[in-house]
C-alpha cells in the first residue's frame, strides 16, 4: 500500500515539475524585459523600486535626440539592404545545397554555416583587415557587407528547411501541364516557399539591427543604434536606454505580428489552391 502511495506521489510530483520548469524558464526569459519596460516609466534617474513617480520624460527625450535619430536611420538603412541581399543570396544558395548532389556537398554545407559559429569579434577583426588590405574606406557599405557575411547562413538555413519539406511532384505536375521552368518557379515553387523566405528576411533584419561587434570594427564614422546604446552605457544605465529598448521591443513585437500574419495568409492561399 505504501509503495502505491509513493508511486502516485512521484507521478503527481512529475506532473507538477514540468509546468513549474516551464514557468521558471519563461520567467528567466521575460522578467528582465518586464523590469526594463517598467523602469522606462520611472521618474527617478537611478532604477529603483518602489517608484518615486511615473513619467514619460525619457520617451520625450528620445523624440528630440537627433544623434539617436541618425543612428536609428543608419541601422534601418543597413538592416534593409542586409535583409535584401542576404535573403536573395541565401534563397539562391539554398536550392543547390538541398536539391543537387555533388562531391564534397557536406563540406560545402559546413563552410556555408561556419560564420554562424565563428566568434563575432574574430569576424569583425578579419573583415577590418580584409577591407584595409583592399583599401576600402569604412562606411555603411562595409557594415552591410559585414552583416551579409554574418546573416546569410541564417537565411540559407531557414529557406533550406522549407525546401526540404517541398513536394517536388508539384513541379512535375506543372511541367506536365506545359509550364516552362521559369513559370513553374514563379507560380508554383516561389509561393510555396514564401513563408520560409519571409521568415528568413525577418530573422536577418532582426540580427542586423542587433549586431554590435562586427559593426564596431567596420563602421568607420557611421554609428548604429547598438553603438549609440553602448555609448550611453559607458557612464551607467541612462533612463533613455530603458525607453529606447522598450520602443525597440515594441517595434520587434509588431514586426513579429506582421510576419505571422503574412505567413498565415500565404498558408491560406496555398490551402485554397
Amino acid at each position: 500500500m505504501s509503495a502505491t502511495v509513493l508511486t502516485r506521489a512521484r507521478r503527481r510530483f512529475g506532473r507538477m515539475l514540468i509546468p513549474l520548469c516551464g514557468v521558471l524558464g519563461f520567467a528567466f526569459l521575460y522578467v528582465p524585459i518586464f523590469f526594463l519596460i517598467l523602469f522606462s516609466f520611472n521618474d527617478h534617474i537611478i532604477p529603483s523600486l518602489p517608484f518615486r513617480g511615473f513619467t514619460l520624460e525619457w520617451y520625450r527625450e528620445l523624440s528630440y535626440d537627433f544623434v539617436m535619430h541618425d543612428a536609428l536611420y543608419n541601422s534601418l538603412f543597413i538592416a534593409f539592404w542586409t535583409t535584401l541581399i542576404s535573403t536573395t543570396l541565401g534563397t539562391l544558395a539554398a536550392f543547390p545545397l538541398v536539391r543537387r548532389s555533388y562531391r564534397l556537398k557536406g563540406a560545402s554545407q559546413l563552410l556555408v554555416l561556419l560564420p554562424m559559429i565563428i566568434p563575432h569579434f574574430l569576424m569583425g577583426v578579419a573583415l577590418l583587415i580584409f577591407f584595409s588590405f583592399l583599401g576600402v574606406p569604412l562606411s555603411r557599405v562595409t557594415i552591410i557587407l559585414g552583416h551579409v557575411v554574418f546573416t546569410m547562413p541564417f537565411a540559407i538555413m531557414v529557406v533550406s528547411a522549407r525546401l526540404h519539406g517541398f513536394d517536388r511532384t508539384l513541379e512535375l505536375a506543372a511541367a506536365d501541364l506545359g509550364a516552362n521552368p521559369r513559370r513553374t518557379f514563379f507560380h508554383v515553387v516561389l509561393p510555396i516557399i514564401m513563408p520560409g523566405i519571409a521568415g528568413a528576411a525577418l530573422l536577418v533584419f532582426a540580427l542586423s539591427m542587433d549586431e554590435f561587434l562586427i559593426t564596431y570594427f567596420v563602421s568607420g564614422q557611421k554609428g548604429t543604434i547598438t553603438m549609440y546604446i553602448w555609448s550611453l552605457l559607458k557612464d551607467g544605465i541612462a533612463p533613455r536606454v530603458n525607453a529606447l529598448a522598450s520602443a525597440l521591443l515594441l517595434a520587434s513585437f509588431v514586426l513579429l505580428l506582421i510576419g505571422n500574419w503574412l505567413s498565415s495568409r500565404t498558408s491560406g492561399v496555398e490551402a485554397r489552391r
